[in-house]
């Protein structure tokens, strides 16, 4: 299970970011979703994730959680292409802060020529601690290949995050090995406020 980020009343933050994700990204239909199931909604974050203004809310909000959970990290980035803009965001909005956490990307597959690594854009030593994103949690498979690959690297995932979670599975398979927390989940989304 998701741990929640937040409870009680959604604070403007997250109420702005919840408006940009619900314009930009939420469709409601019939869809067929990369697993295979059938959805009457479909979620394109990158549409959010690559925005101005929902970059910096996710960013602002991922290193609230990440300070107010006490989650002790070094480095932040997850499987290209979902997670780039986000490990992106959250290293820009983190320098600005004042407390730098570099990001990285992970590979799917590892580039056949140069160094012929995974992970890019951060080489941490064996041991940092780093945290996993996504933007959208539906199986898991892309934040738990994200996290084997930073493991195979020989870091220590000590979190993983994703802006939505679709509440279809997923957060249990990710729950039972690291710390998983979400901005959104379906439900918020879709709820009529």
């Amino acid at each position: 299970m998701t741990k929640p980020l937040y409870s009680g009343p959604m604070d403007e933050t997250r109420r702005e970011l919840r408006d940009i994700i619900r314009e930009k990204s939420l469709r409601v239909g019939d869809f067929t979703l990369s697993s295979g199931k059938k959805s009457p909604y479909y979620l394109d974050c990158r549409t959010t994730t690559l925005n101005p203004r929902g970059a910096l809310l996710i960013a602002r909000l991922i290193l609230e959680s990440i300070r107010a959970h006490n989650i002790q990290a070094d480095a932040i980035g997850g499987l290209t292409m979902g997670a780039d803009p986000i490990a992106a965001a959250v290293a820009v909005v983190s320098e600005i802060e004042g407390t730098p956490l570099p990001a990285f990307i992970v590979r799917k597959e590892t580039k056949a020529h140069g160094t012929q690594r995974h992970i890019e854009g951060y080489a941490g030593e064996p041991g940092a601690r780093v945290v996993v994103v996504d933007d959208v949690c539906t199986t898991g498979d892309s934040i738990m290949i994200a996290a084997e690959k930073a493991e195979q690297a020989g870091y220590t995932v000590a979190a993983a995050f994703c802006v939505v979670d679709r509440e279809e599975g997923g957060t249990e398979a990710i729950s039972r090995k690291y710390p998983f927390y979400s901005l959104f989940t379906a439900k918020e989304l879709l709820a009529n406020d």
